[in-house]
């Protein structure tokens, strides 16, 4: 990705803009003549292989510094019944931080101790806590001190998320409603697969 990096940008009412209260991330977007580029596109498409007329759009890695975050956000916009931004690759790329983990609060965390190996959980920071995944640690807070409620899945090196943001009619997942919380420390450096199914299109061969 280097030298790309650029600052990140979001997107109010089909005009594209920069604010670092909502957003603050840089990011690069990855060459789609390379081989491996190509590779993984292939891979996201063969993972969800159920599902016919879908494309891969264009990569691009982002990199998050201490105190980058994106605050709560879908990955669709006006999903139809015949198209949308359908699903979400979050790869973990790099992950030498602390924090930065993605936030779905509207998702259950899910108990037993072996979970906290992928999510958040109680207690870690303030005791092993117990086999239902509780600890001493009452509730989770984010990098400024705000409860965190829902799932949080570990920003860790070699792991992704997936997960489907618009059902078969075009409505909306609500609990795709998600956040990349702040870097406490060190650099974390995601990319984002996102799969846009159009009704019709048929994915070429090669």
């Amino acid at each position: 990705s280097d030298p790309n990096w650029q600052t990140s940008s979001i997107w109010t009412s089909g005009r594209e803009h920069i604010d670092p209260t909502i957003r603050l991330s840089q990011k690069a977007p990855l060459p789609e003549s390379d081989e491996t580029i190509a590779c993984i596109e292939q891979r996201a498409r063969e993972i969800q292989g159920w599902r016919p007329n879908v494309w891969i759009e264009k990569l691009w890695a982002q990199k998050y510094g201490k105190g980058g975050h994106y605050m709560y956000h879908y990955d669709f916009s006006a999903p139809t019944p015949t198209s949308g931004r359908v699903s979400t690759f979050m790869v973990y790329v790099e992950a030498n931080c602390t924090g930065g983990g993605t936030n779905f609060p509207r998702i259950e965390r899910p108990m037993g101790r072996e979970w906290c190996r992928f999510v958040e959980c109680p207690g870690e920071s303030e005791g092993e806590g117990n086999e239902d995944g509780d600890g001493g640690v009452e509730e989770l807070t984010d990098g400024a001190g705000g409860k965190v409620e829902g799932v949080v899945f570990k920003a860790i090196a070699g792991n992704a998320v997936f997960w489907e943001n618009i059902r078969g009619d075009g409505t909306a997942w609500p609990e795709t409603w998600h956040a990349g919380l702040p870097v406490k420390e060190g650099t974390k450096i995601g990319l984002n697969v996102w799969s846009w199914w159009q009704e019709g299109y048929m994915p070429s061969e090669e």
